[in-house]
């Protein structure tokens, strides 16, 4: 995968996992809008009518939407909002669908009662095909969108250029910055072992921006090598583990390398040198200290 596709699709997953009722609406509307233009159709509640149980409608494939994105997924809760936004569904836009989706936000997809419940109402309403729609679903759409299209909602990240032309000076920029989190000096740094990005589950495209990083992380031994503070590096891989930790109790790994790139580099990411330069840290550290978790056997 490439670089900047990657660091698209990272933003992507994390918008996913983070938007909420309204706000994945929103999201799913940017989406589809975005990807099919014209052709799709977004539908927003109206007075004491409400949106009569239509997310949006696909015009070239009849396909009606329904978005559902809770706080918390319930199953029971899931079925019943199934059953009510399909009956629906059919009552007020029967004639111009023959697709219904039920689009949601269940990071690791709907329980099997659900999909269960879907391949019964198909075979009660002969002619409509229901789906499920989660993160695997949208993320294929996210690949039809143009990188003009891209760059407009999300903004410019770095590309093979960026990272080819990346020097010292954006290395130290964000090293430097990072002087104040450094922890006391206690213990020594480990060296990465091998297979530990499949150990992590870790996604094509955090796996992309470690191995992209790793090109330049001579940049950040050099820095290391000449700072004034010999304990510098070491205390910073410290730092690196003990907010590690703290993320790891209640996050995917995905998005504790998310959380990582802003704690490096800021809520607001920079330019794209800046942000190539935080990747780089970031999977020097990986190579060098104990950020996320060691393989549980040594790989062959």
């Amino acid at each position: 995968m490439k670089l900047q596709d990657a660091l698209y699709e990272q933003k992507f997953e994390i918008m996913f996992l983070r938007a909420k009722g309204d706000e994945f609406q929103t999201f799913f509307e940017r989406l589809m809008g975005l990807a099919y233009k014209a052709d799709f159709m977004a539908c927003r509640p109206w007075g004491n009518i409400g949106d009569r149980k239509n997310d949006g409608f696909l015009k070239s494939d009849r396909r009606l939407f329904q978005v559902y994105a809770p706080n918390e997924m319930d199953a029971a809760k899931a079925i019943s909002k199934i059953k009510e936004d399909f009956d629906g569904a059919k009552e007020h836009w029967g004639r111009y669908f023959d697709k219904w989706v039920f689009v949601h936000n269940a990071r690791d997809g709907m329980p099997p009662h659900v999909h269960e419940l879907l391949l019964n109402f198909e075979v009660l309403n002969s002619g409509i095909t229901l789906e499920p729609w989660g993160f695997e679903e949208l993320r294929q759409i996210f690949r039809k969108i143009s990188l003009d299209d891209k760059i407009a909602w999300l903004g410019y990240v770095p590309d093979e250029e960026t990272m080819v032309q990346l020097g010292f000076k954006e290395i130290q920029v964000v090293l430097s910055s990072l002087e104040c989190k450094a922890e006391p000096s206690s213990s020594s740094v480990k060296a990465v072992p091998p297979g530990k990005i499949e150990a992590n589950d870790l996604s094509e495209s955090v796996s992309t921006f470690i191995k992209s990083g790793m090109k330049k992380s001579p940049l950040v031994s050099e820095f290391l090598e000449t700072w004034h503070d010999e304990t510098f590096g070491e205390r910073l891989a410290i730092s690196f583990r003990n907010k590690y930790n703290d993320l790891r109790r209640t996050m995917h790994p995905n998005e504790i390398f998310h959380e990582l790139q802003t704690w490096v580099g800021g809520k607001q990411l920079g330019t794209p040198e800046h942000q190539m330069a935080v990747l780089t840290v970031l999977a020097y550290y990986f190579e060098r200290c104990d950020i996320f978790e060691e393989p549980r056997y040594p790989i062959q």
